[in-house]
């Protein structure tokens, strides 16, 4: 009877210890499943260099002996710094799906015809003494602190491709996921420049010339007025609008080293804008064309760095595209012939009254 009254017990404690068991062994197992491997066994500060290429890109990033990074090709391009380090941690830090091994067959792989290169070189590793892996061969580490790797085809079934390194005979598989968004061009590393340190409320000057007139205003006592015309009632906000673009704008590229001017437009400008701060500080940019290649974008020249193109938002071009009667103001006359206005169209329409003369307007 006793052993009737604790079978029970006997089974519950026997079927806890089979739980236990088989929760170990799937633990255990997705251990075992998980073969990623890091590719590079380095920290991303010892990176001085990093060069990567597909059909598209090509870039060679170098660090200088003041930790700050810059494109090889074009040295003077003012680079996010933050962008670029980040970029670098991405690329130090791939990890590979799955290690294939050595003696993987590799002709279906498309490592002879690679998606994207990419090189890392630390410690000052001249990287263009660098080999790139191929789909036959693997020379070891092919320079002193420099590493190739070579990406193939993806695998549409696993969703990752195949990797070819420069320092072993291995052939390994990175998920589609981690080599997203690796390929960045000079315009994506780019930092955005201001155009000029003066705040609107120091602007105490504003000179716009177009092809058609030339307008000068004077700012006296938070109004501003026409040099030539002072009685000249002007919108206060649309020249407000103009000093605020030139004190806050930024630039979307940095053109280093420029074509002629008649490239950009900016041998017949499409506006001339030229601000003058209190303290005698003046800055005059110089817009031309809208890019046929981004419509986005317009080219501008600054007075403060010559030698240089800017690409800007071509919004900006919208604030500066007034004469001076468009500037004219609303005044008391021009509301009351507004008002005069309205009352003949209501005169003439006195069977429809308010609403005809809404449909008269519209």
């Amino acid at each position: 009877m006793k052993n009737k009254k604790y079978m029970p017990l006997i089974i519950l404690a026997a079927v806890v210890i089979v739980l236990g068991v088989l929760l170990a062994v799937l633990t255990n197992l997705d251990e075992d499943t998980d073969d990623s491997v890091a590719l590079f066994d380095l920290d991303a500060s010892s990176v001085t260099a990093l060069a990567y290429r597909d059909e598209e890109t090509d870039v060679t990033l170098l660090r200088d002996d003041e930790d700050a990074w810059y494109l090889e090709e074009d040295p003077t391009l003012p680079l996010d710094q933050d962008t670029v380090a980040s970029l670098v941690e991405s690329f130090a830090g791939l990890e590979a799906a799955r290690d294939l091994g050595a003696g993987t067959e590799t002709e279906d792989m498309g490592l002879d015809s690679p998606t994207m290169v990419f090189t890392l070189g630390t410690d000052g590793a001249d990287i263009a003494t660098a080999e790139t892996a191929s789909a036959e061969t693997a020379t070891g580490e092919t320079a002193s602190g420099a590493y190739t790797v070579t990406i193939g085809t993806e695998n549409s079934i696993t969703e990752a491709y195949y990797v070819k390194v420069s320092w072993n005979d291995h052939i390994y598989t990175i998920d589609s996921s981690k080599l997203s968004n690796l390929i960045k061009t000079p315009q994506d590393l780019y930092e955005a420049q201001d155009i000029t340190t003066l705040e609107s409320d120091d602007v105490t000057g504003l000179v716009l010339e177009t092809s058609g007139e030339t307008l000068n205003f004077t700012k006296t006592d938070d109004t501003w007025t026409l040099e030539d015309d002072p009685e000249y009632a002007v919108d206060q906000d649309i020249v407000e609008k103009m000093v605020s673009t030139i004190c806050s704008m930024e630039t979307e590229m940095t053109i280093t080293h420029p074509e002629d001017d008649s490239v950009y437009g900016l041998d017949e400008p499409q506006a001339v804008v030229t601000v003058t701060g209190s303290d005698g500080t003046t800055i005059t940019c110089s817009f031309g064309n809208v890019s046929s290649e981004d419509s986005d974008v317009c080219y501008m020249r600054s007075s403060h760095t010559a030698g240089i193109v800017y690409e800007v938002n071509a919004d900006h071009l919208s604030a500066f595209a007034y004469t001076k009667e468009t500037l004219k103001a609303a005044t008391e006359e021009t509301a009351e012939a507004d008002s005069d206005s309205e009352e003949d169209i209501i005169a003439e329409n006195p069977v429809g009254g308010e609403d005809d003369y809404a449909n008269a307007d519209s």
